[in-house]
């Protein structure tokens, strides 16, 4: 004879789940109320930052310059292009005709006009 827990295991069907009853009357959600712990300690540093904020950090710069450029390059975008020369990239050439043109633009306000009015302004400035 076969002993049938010695066979091994046996598979049960899942249990069928029943839907779920609805409420007669479902309760809305409750609205997030309107402060927090998080708002009001946002709101605690806004008041502290607004009464001594400005006089700190000019202290910081000038106490501790290493620490206020951590406070203004945390602030700054991630990508944030700290090029100051924005004419590093350019060749000798590509210099040469940007300022040929700047002054190609700028020369007829650096000449003598000829029809200067008599308060002294020229009829381009004057926008006549």
């Amino acid at each position: 004879m076969t002993d049938k827990t010695a066979a091994g295991p046996t598979r049960r069907k899942p249990a069928k789940r029943k839907p779920a009853a609805k409420p007669a009357a479902q309760k809305p959600r409750r609205k997030r109320a309107k402060k927090t712990l998080g708002d009001d300690f946002l709101a605690a540093v806004r008041a502290d930052f607004r009464a001594y904020g400005a006089g700190v950090i000019a202290q910081v710069r000038a106490d501790k310059p290493d620490q206020y450029l951590k406070i203004v390059l945390s602030v700054l975008p991630k990508d944030f292009d700290a090029k100051i020369n924005q004419m590093d990239g350019l060749s000798d050439d590509e210099i040469r005709s940007r300022i040929r043109a700047l002054e190609a633009v700028v020369k007829p306000f650096l000449e003598e006009p000829g029809d200067v009015r008599e308060d002294g302004i020229s009829g381009a400035a004057g926008g006549a």
